[in-house]
This record gives C-alpha cells, structure tokens and sequence, in this order.
C-alpha cells in the first residue's frame, strides 16, 4: 500500500476542503447572528446567508464576507419586508388559534376552526422555509417571492418535508447545546441548500431570472 504525506497536507484534498466548509459556516453563523440582532435585519441577514450557503452547496462558495455582505446591501429592502410579512402572518395565525379555545360556538365548531387553522400553519410553515432561499436564489418581485415560494413548497412536498425534517434534528440539537443555536441554524441551512438547489432548478428554465 502506497502511503503519501504531501497528500495529507494538500490543502485540496477532501479532508482540509470539509474542514474549510466548516469553519465558513462558523463565520457565516456569526455573521448572521450579528447582522440579525436588530431583529428587524433579520430577513436580510437570512437571504445574505442563503446566498452563501446555496453556492456553497454547488462548490462555488467565494469568500464568506464578500458573499454575504453583498447578498446583505442587494436583498436588504425586499427581505426586510418579507421579513416584517412573514412574522406577522405567523403571528396572526398562531393567535387566531389560540383564540380559538374562546369562542362562543359548539365543540364541533371550535375543532373544525383549530383543523383549518393548524392547516393553514402547516402551509405557512412550508412556504416560510422558501422565502429567504428564493429571494437569495432568484430575482424576483415581492409579490412573486411569496407565490413562488408556496408553489415550490407545496408543489414539492416530500422534499419541503425533508428540510422541515433538518431543521427539526437541529433544534433538538439545540436544545441540548443553545450555546452554539447560530451554528446549528447556519449547518441545517447549509443541508437544506443542497435540496433547495435541486427544486429551484426545476423552475430556472422559466420566466424567472437567477440571481446567482
């Protein structure tokens, strides 16, 4: 059996390239958690990181501040609203259910409203897992983001399924070490950017406009 030293320490070998993703994730993951803490940032530190993660997926990653600074200032205005939108959407729905327990109808009424409710988030959730990808992926109109984004999701089920599957390990994950939540969030998007990739591929042949 031939043995190589050089080829332990060729920094292009599969070992040192997994090691380089990982700690590109790590400076993406603070990245993020920086840019997010204004709260309101948030949806444009989310596509800023996709924008990242998804060439990363396809090995044609770039250097992490130069990636994620420019996807941060390019989808700032539209991600930022999309953020706001989403957040209250979910908030409404999750409220409405809640309210639910306080209506003055039948049993029977109340367990079909928390069926469409619980229905309804369902959806939203699928749909939320597409948004910053697509706008970070795509260029697109805010009002498109969103139809897309549900079309996608919905159109794509045992894959939007999967990613919800990914990002459910890693908040056990998180669960157990909080410390490091920003880490986990950045790694479980990296996966997910992988089948994201796949789907928005699929759609790159029609009338919408790539980004990257």
């Amino acid at each position: 059996m031939n043995f190589n030293v050089n080829g332990i320490f060729n920094p292009q070998n599969r070992f040192w390239s997994f090691i380089e993703k990982i700690v590109n994730l790590c400076v993406l993951s603070f990245l993020w958690l920086l840019f997010s803490l204004p709260i309101v940032t948030a949806g444009a530190a989310t596509t800023a990181m996709f924008q990242y993660t998804l060439k990363l997926a396809r090995d044609e990653e770039g250097y992490v501040w130069q990636t994620f600074w420019k996807g941060f200032k390019q989808n700032f205005v539209q991600a930022t609203v999309l953020w706001i939108l989403m957040a209250a959407a979910g908030a409404f729905l999750v409220l409405d259910l809640y309210c639910c327990q306080f209506l003055p109808f039948p049993g029977t009424v109340k367990w079909a409203a928390r069926v469409v409710l619980v229905s309804l988030l369902f959806v939203y959730l699928l749909t939320s897992l597409y948004v910053f990808p697509l706008a970070a992926f795509f260029r697109v109109t805010l009002k498109k983001a969103v139809v897309h984004s549900f079309i996608m999701a919905v159109g794509n089920l045992y894959v939007s399924v999967t990613i919800l599957v990914i990002y459910g390990i890693f908040a056990v994950i998180t669960y157990f070490l909080p410390e490091f939540f920003m880490v986990w969030f950045t790694i479980a998007s990296y996966a997910s950017s992988h089948l994201f990739g796949s789907v928005f591929r699929k759609y790159m042949e029609n009338d919408i406009k790539t980004e990257l």
